[in-house]
């Protein structure tokens, strides 16, 4: 099986509107935090939403080869074997491998969810493909 590798970047993929909603989102967690702390609000707020938004702002690296699906993230890097995931989930925007064989309430705990990015055909394939065998 060949090697693939994408990238899943929210910001850049995503629509102007959708970002600047998430910009709104900003600011209003540091007009919240000014206004019950001040300053120091404003500094909880800024640590608080970089946080969440993390996975947006920042571009996440997939590659897919031989039955792995290496994640790369920030400082985050992580090998899965495909073999571990006995079900899988499709959405608009990315593809959840869940380690149960049937719905679960614990599979966004326990599953890895992969983005799709600009490959969203592609991406689709590989899976399905792998699966299937």
């Amino acid at each position: 099986m060949e090697k693939f590798e994408w990238v899943s970047f929210p910001l850049k993929d995503e629509s102007l509107t959708k970002n600047f909603i998430a910009f709104l989102a900003f600011l209003l967690m540091l007009f919240v935090g000014y206004v019950y702390l001040g300053f120091v609000g404003v500094f909880i707020s800024i640590i608080a939403v970089l946080i969440t938004f993390l996975p947006y702002i920042l571009p996440t690296r997939y590659t897919f080869e031989d039955g792995k699906l290496k994640v790369r993230f920030f400082f985050y890097d992580k090998i899965y074997e495909l073999e571990k995931f006995k079900s899988y989930y499709i959405d608009d925007k990315g593809i959840l491998l869940s380690p149960f064989k049937r719905p679960h309430r614990l599979e966004n705990f326990r599953g890895v969810y992969v983005r799709f990015g600009k490959y969203k055909d592609v991406v689709k394939n590989l899976i399905e493909d792998y699966y299937k065998k």
